[in-house]
């Protein structure tokens, strides 16, 4: 499969639509999930909103299809090395704004809003985390 699981998250401020974001996720995620919106504060004490999604290892990868072929294209161009940690995530940022008008497209800025996709590759002895997740971007470009 290429994945054991995976997680968007969202760090919005008070101000920001909640409902909105969380139905944006929900298009992302797909069936089957629950949206989490934890109200909670900044470290500097400013009212926020955590708004995330857990999914298996099924949903995970539904939820990358959904992403924009070209997203996933540049993904793979862009160097895996250096979006795969130590501990065997794969993390990508989307662009929130393209998100909630129901674009999975990645982020090219840096300081614009994003949602943090955080996924557990699903890696044996003998295999290379960059060269798992080839095979299942490579996949999903196909269909």
């Amino acid at each position: 499969m290429g994945l054991h699981g995976g997680e968007w998250r969202i760090h919005a401020s008070a101000v920001d639509e909640s409902k909105v974001i969380a139905d944006a996720l929900r298009w992302l995620s797909g069936d089957g999930t629950e949206v989490d919106v934890q109200k909670e504060n900044s470290t500097l004490g400013a009212p926020m909103q955590r708004i995330s999604v857990r999914m298996n290892g099924r949903q995970a990868l539904m939820s990358l299809g959904r992403l924009e072929k070209k997203s996933l294209r540049t993904i793979q161009k862009n160097g895996l090395d250096e979006r795969i940690d130590d501990d065997k995530f794969l993390h990508i940022r989307l662009n929130l704004g393209l998100l909630v008008q129901g674009i999975g497209s990645i982020s090219s800025t840096k300081n614009a809003p994003v949602a943090k996709g955080k996924f557990k590759l699903e890696v044996y002895p003998g295999q290379e985390p960059k060269d798992v997740a080839e095979k299942f971007l490579n996949q999903l470009i196909d269909e």
